[in-house]
């Protein structure tokens, strides 16, 4: 990359190639990255990608967030983004999209393809026959837990698991998650308002209540106790899948990959151009989707070499997938 004067003084950034990447910057040095995405920010360096910084913490503000990109130079030329970190509110990422698109950078998601694979709600009409049967409602005053309640009742004695439109509370398993019978509403109520509790202000809009599915064990992760079940993350850019990778960092995955064939053609409808599938194996062998997620606020699992990831993607946006 270069700087160029436009003539009035004013520096402009010249992009070589058609995407950089828009990470964190460390809360508490300016001008560095968040700790948190420093390997992922160095591998993009290393692979040839520009780098950009974002503030989160006055992204976040509603005072500050004008602030929050004021370090990044005009784009001389316009130039597609990929922003890598922390999960954002579709109406923090619309503001963000809006004010990078006035220096010259193009997120690689609009507001609404961010919000079609990262509110659970959005993503249904396009995984809702490979996915638990679920509902959902937002929660405004009391009486939307009232309804919630009875949108339950199709469980009728299931098991149900429960999160808000993003997010679970899954380490508090018993309490804010886990419902082992539908039809005990009392149980089923308390669950909703200790989840609601437990999320405050970081709820993300509303509940969803799912059908609890035995998945295939896998281990008991060695500091929190939780079981992990055969999970994996499916990175998936222009309806293309770019990467398939086991989910958790321990417990022995078979050496072959499943066949992910029906996922890839589904993927062709789902409207977002980066986009991740996290897909689990049931006791009877079949798979089943868990979700989508937006691929800017996805995390890479532990196991997978960054240094392979972002390769990967240099290899593809250099071929011009756009």
């Amino acid at each position: 990359m270069r700087f160029i004067c436009d003539g009035s003084n004013n520096l402009h950034l010249y992009m070589p190639n058609s995407f950089c990447f828009l990470f964190c910057e460390d809360p508490f040095e300016k001008n560095k990255v968040d700790p948190d995405f420093e390997a992922e920010y160095l591998e993009a360096q290393a692979s040839g990608f520009v780098t950009l910084l974002v503030n989160f913490e006055s992204l976040t503000s509603r005072d500050l967030a004008v602030t929050a990109t004021k370090r990044i130079p005009q784009a001389s030329n316009r130039t597609r983004l990929i922003y890598r970190g922390w999960m954002l509110t579709p109406e923090q990422y619309d503001f963000l999209y809006v004010d990078l698109l006035a220096k010259n950078y193009q997120l690689i998601n609009t507001a609404e393809e961010y919000k079609n694979c990262h509110y659970l709600p959005e993503s249904l009409k396009y995984i809702e026959a490979y996915t638990p049967r679920t509902v959902y409602g937002k929660i405004v005053d009391t009486t939307s837990i009232d309804s919630l309640l009875d949108l339950s009742r199709v469980f009728e004695k299931r098991a149900v698991v429960l999160k808000d439109y993003v997010k679970s509370e899954k380490h508090d398993w018993e309490t804010a998650c886990f419902v082992p019978d539908a039809s005990d509403q009392q149980k089923l109520r308390e669950t909703i308002n200790n989840l609601i509790a437990l999320r405050g202000r970081y709820l993300n809009e509303g509940v969803v209540i799912r059908e609890f599915i035995d998945l295939k064990s896998l281990t008991i992760h060695s500091k929190s106790g939780m079981p992990l079940t055969e999970e994996y993350r499916l990175f998936f850019m222009f309806g293309k899948l770019i990467g398939a990778y086991a989910y958790w960092e321990e417990g022995e995955y078979e050496g072959v990959l499943p066949d992910f064939s029906v996922f890839e053609a589904l993927a062709k409808n789902i409207e977002s151009n980066f986009f991740t599938m996290d897909v689990a194996r049931k006791t009877d062998g079949s798979l089943l989707i868990i979700e989508l997620g937006d691929g800017q606020v996805s995390g890479l699992p532990d196991r997978l070499d960054k240094k392979v990831f972002y390769q990967t993607l240099q290899t593809l946006l250099r071929g011009g997938m756009e």
